[in-house]
């Protein structure tokens, strides 16, 4: 091999490329560690971005097919107030869709474990009597099992008992709970902040980003990064709406269904089907097993009508809906 200076460099990185990845090979629980360490502490920027990823659709939208007018505005204070408006709209529109998301799902919760605990000793003797019918359908003696029977009054008093032995325990628990969410809150606020900067600059920041990229990549390779960039953010960009609009009519139907079926708590399932609906794979399953578990407190022969419902549905939704809606978009 002729060893000029093209063909050195070449191997110089080759072989270091080889000593890095021998060097984590032999590492790796801590360099799994350092990664995990860095992804904590840079969760909020991480977030931020995604955040800002999404409502990047929506403000395109405003700015480019609502307020279009003013950006085309002969008057620069005109044309700048386009973007602090729409990044306003932004925030309220998501903002009340969270809320009232919400405003839905918490009083359902609510009702449906009221109605669970007002009930929880009818559904306990409806078990025992149950057990007991079935005993005598195979002349078993229901002597044969011990007597279960529930003194809730003393129930009660061991929970409280629980608290006031273990209060030194039970104190301890709640701190770190309560620290866990306030700084599940401040990341939150953190990546919320972050997030509307990246929409107010982002302009700036992709300028920014490409001058250092012109400055350290050659023209070919920085044209390509460019050409991919591009291409994979519009795919995106297409693909979450797509999946957003999708969500939402399999939410309606989901609630149309359920109100034609006296399916309960159709209010509360229909948001969670909705929800659970924009996580890929699992998502379809995971609002299948809430929505039958929160009408299984209530009714398990409903509960059993509500799968029945419900694949149903996600065999409609995933043969007509999907293809027509996302893969359009996409």
């Amino acid at each position: 091999m002729n060893f000029d200076k093209k063909n050195l460099q070449k191997t110089l990185l080759l072989i270091a490329v080889g000593v890095i990845l021998f060097a984590v090979a032999q590492n790796i629980r801590i360099v799994t560690g350092w990664f995990w360490w860095v992804i904590r502490l840079f969760s909020p920027v991480i977030n931020g971005l995604c955040i800002a990823f999404v409502l990047n659709v929506l403000l395109k939208r405003l700015e480019e097919n609502v307020f279009f007018f003013l950006r085309k505005s002969k008057k620069a204070f005109v044309r700048n107030l386009c973007r602090p408006l729409c990044l306003f709209l932004t925030l309220l529109i998501s903002l009340s869709i969270v809320s009232l998301l919400l405003l839905v799902i918490i009083p359902g919760l609510v009702e449906t474990f009221t109605y669970l605990a007002e009930n929880l000793p009818l559904y306990l003797n409806q078990v025992m009597a149950w057990i007991e019918g079935r005993l005598a359908a195979f002349n078993i003696a229901s002597d044969a099992l011990p007597d279960i029977s529930i003194d809730w009054g003393k129930a009660l008093s061991n929970f409280a008992a629980y608290f006031t032995n273990g209060s030194g325990q039970f104190f301890g628990e709640a701190i770190v709970l309560t620290a866990s969410i306030f700084n599940g809150i401040i990341n939150a606020i953190f990546s919320i902040i972050i997030a509307f900067y990246v929409l107010a600059k982002k302009e700036s920041i992709g300028r920014f980003v490409k001058k250092t990229i012109d400055s350290f990549v050659p023209p070919k390779i920085a044209f390509k990064i460019y050409h991919i960039a591009g291409l994979t953010g519009n795919a995106f960009s297409d693909f979450i709406t797509g999946q957003l609009m999708e969500s939402v009519i399999l939410g309606v139907l989901c609630f149309v269904g359920m109100v034609i079926f006296g399916f309960p708590n159709a209010g509360v399932i229909s948001v969670v089907i909705c929800i659970t609906s924009l996580v890929p794979m699992v998502g379809a399953i995971l609002g299948e097993i809430i929505g039958a578990f929160l009408i299984l407190l209530i009714s398990p022969f409903k509960a059993f009508l509500f799968l029945v419902f419900i694949l149903v549905l996600h065999q409609i939704d995933d043969s007509f809906i999907y293809p027509k809606v996302v893969g359009k978009s996409v």
